[in-house]
């Protein structure tokens, strides 16, 4: 099996008998042919990983396309390019629920460039809730909280927002500021840019910055909104219910310990922990079935089990 988990930022593959995986660069929805360029970079990890036989694909995607048509499409290249019969795809969604809770019920939330929830109750229906992307949606995201800071930069420097820490470091970043926003605009991966400035923010949230510390708290509550809402859907309202949180910006640091105390403050029905494993590790429990069981309706299978 060949597990994928592709983000914005970064695409991650691994073979099932593999420890590590490998890393190639991510594929945003602003970059042209998005179905070709994930192709191309889930052929270019399998060839990095020593081009292995393998049996089936699972791909767990923020790009994951919805029409039938892109589905069949991306599937079958990926399986012309990888020498695979068979191919699962599925928004990463599914593969981080899967990985954060180990097939288990509950809800999950995976914080990375994007913002992926999934909520499975014990019976019933599986549901994805929120993401919805960077134009509409990632509230309380990578992508979120560096724009959000980003903003705030600039309207510092104008003289239209307050003061605040992260003109320094954002100059730092982003090598100054003249002209940052037609920088941005014109930048080939400007989502994956903007949310490489989040820790940045973060950091300065810690270190006390009023702005940068109201930033990550609309954030934890925006995120605290997702976990209350998945929460109705996988449990009556009181009861208690598991919750996963993953992603490298919530595994530690000042954004996991205001939504931990958020969480503790406001939902104590919510069995807080961190996630089992990553989307890759989900990705790899998923596809070891023979089909994927209650996450079928959010899988396509496409291939000699189609």
């Amino acid at each position: 099996m060949l597990a994928v988990d592709g983000g914005q930022s970064t695409i991650r593959v691994r073979p099932w008998n593999m420890a590590e995986p490998v890393e190639v660069e991510g594929i945003s929805r602003l970059e042209g042919d998005v179905v070709g360029a994930v192709a191309a970079a889930v052929a270019e990890g399998w060839r990095k990983a020593g081009a292995p036989a393998m049996e089936r694909a699972v791909l767990g995607l923020t790009t994951a396309p919805t029409d039938d048509p892109s589905r069949r499409r991306l599937c079958a290249e990926v399986a012309a390019k990888v020498a695979v019969p068979e191919v699962w795809l599925a928004d990463d969604a599914v593969t981080g629920h899967a990985g954060a809770l180990s097939l288990e019920w509950g809800c999950s939330v995976i914080v990375g460039t994007g913002v992926a929830c999934l909520a499975m109750p014990r019976e019933g229906d599986t549901r994805i809730i929120g993401g919805h992307g960077y134009l509409l949606g990632d509230e309380g995201s990578a992508f979120w909280i560096g724009r959000e800071g980003i903003r705030a930069v600039l309207q510092a420097v104008d003289g239209r927002g307050p003061a605040t820490a992260l003109v320094a470091p954002a100059t730092r970043h982003f090598k100054g500021l003249t002209d940052l926003g037609d920088r941005l605009h014109s930048s080939d991966r400007p989502v994956n840019t903007i949310a490489r400035f989040a820790p940045d923010v973060l950091e300065a949230a810690a270190s006390g910055d009023a702005v940068a510390s109201a930033i990550a708290d609309a954030a934890t509550a925006d995120l605290l909104a997702l976990v209350r809402t998945a929460g109705l859907h996988v449990a009556p309202e009181g009861n208690p219910y598991p919750v996963a949180l993953g992603g490298r910006l919530i595994e530690e640091g000042t954004l996991r310990d205001r939504l931990d105390q958020a969480l503790l403050r406001e939902l104590p029905a919510a069995a807080t922990r961190s996630a089992d494993g990553t989307p890759l590790d989900g990705a790899l429990l998923l596809g070891g079935g023979a089909e994927p069981g209650r996450y079928g309706d959010l899988v396509y299978v496409w291939g000699t089990a189609s």
